[in-house]
């Protein structure tokens, strides 16, 4: 197997996503995309725009320095050591569940804030 730091983008994001326990079609739902795209991306395709990099480290919880080409740069892996507790994969929610998760790691702070705000009014109505 390549070394990380040789894999190319594609490779990196499907690497991600699978450590995340994600389908090409969540990943495309949350970026509002086709699933062929993203299969496109990670084939290598289709060329990934920085603003997609981007919303994809935030949906996969990782830099956005993971998915770039770069000599210094590693994906985290599950089984690697160094794997921050924090980039937990989200595969042991339901799938409803990991929509949510990945449409609120797209938010802005106020976003985030707002919708937070709702749940815990739902929350104290129950």
């Amino acid at each position: 197997m390549a070394q990380k730091h040789d894999m190319t983008i594609g490779e990196k994001i499907r690497l991600c996503r699978k450590n995340c326990g994600l389908s090409q079609q969540q990943v495309a739902n949350a970026l509002g995309i086709d699933r062929t795209t993203v299969g496109g991306y990670e084939s290598g395709r289709r060329q990934v725009k920085l603003t997609t990099i981007t919303k994809l480290a935030h949906i996969f919880r990782v830099d956005v320095s993971d998915i770039l080409p770069a000599e210094s740069s590693e994906v985290p892996v599950k089984d690697d050591p160094d794997f921050s507790p924090s980039l937990k994969p989200i595969y042991s929610l339901t799938k409803d569940e990991q929509q949510l998760l990945i449409s609120y790691r797209l938010l802005n702070p106020k976003g985030k804030k707002d919708i937070l705000a709702k749940i815990t009014k739902l929350n104290s109505k129950t």
